[in-house]
């Protein structure tokens, strides 16, 4: 299974079926690199998105090639078993997985959100599918998003330092089966992901 983005491939390691991919973000970074993954894997995939972000997807994916479940709509924030059965049910035949957090930490206390995660990881480890789940670290705390990464089999963590009118993105690899590494500058345009060289 690859991102699509070659560094990224690198860095992460291989990503067997049954792995879950958590992107620790601010915002909506990271979305780019779903998308890449996403459309890597074309024809083969679902996500569960917002209204926004299904607005996008369906720019950039032809009919059929990627199937959409938009959080609000087909299935709803508040009730968290609809959203389980709907993932397992389009699980089958798919083998990769967009879940966006967000919407979800609005409606509820991150620990009952964490619950809901724990199960999708288990979901996917069962079906032997590959799980992207981006998450915002604003709407958590250190000791919840701690719980979120121990169920993780590889965490991508994007950071972002604004000094004046500088803008500095970084992503690192906090954990993957070859380890962790330091952060690298991380540079998006266009929708199109570039890692760049270490960041000191």
């Amino acid at each position: 299974m690859r991102t699509g983005i070659e560094k990224l491939d690198i860095l992460l390691g291989d990503i067997e079926p049954g792995s879950t991919i958590l992107i620790e973000t601010v915002g909506t970074l990271g979305e780019e690199i779903a998308t890449s993954m996403l459309l890597a894997n074309r024809g083969n995939a679902v996500a569960f998105v917002t209204p926004k972000l299904n607005e996008e997807f369906e720019k950039k994916f032809g009919p059929g090639e990627i199937y959409l479940i938009v959080l609000g709509r087909e299935v709803h924030q508040q009730e968290l078993y609809q959203i389980s059965f709907t993932f397992r049910k389009m699980l089958k035949g798919s083998c990769v997985a967009f879940f966006i957090l967000h919407p979800i930490l609005v409606f509820h206390p991150p620990e009952v959100v964490f619950k809901l995660f724990a199960e999708l990881v288990e979901i996917v480890r069962e079906k032997k599918a590959v799980m992207m789940v981006l998450i915002d670290k604003r709407l958590v705390d250190e000791r919840t998003l701690a719980m979120f990464e121990n169920y993780a089999s590889h965490i991508i963590d994007i950071l972002e330092v604004i000094e004046g009118f500088r803008v500095t993105r970084g992503i690192r690899i906090k954990k993957s089966p070859l380890g962790g590494t330091g952060f690298y500058r991380l540079d998006i345009s266009n929708g199109e992901v570039r890692i760049g060289e270490p960041l000191e």
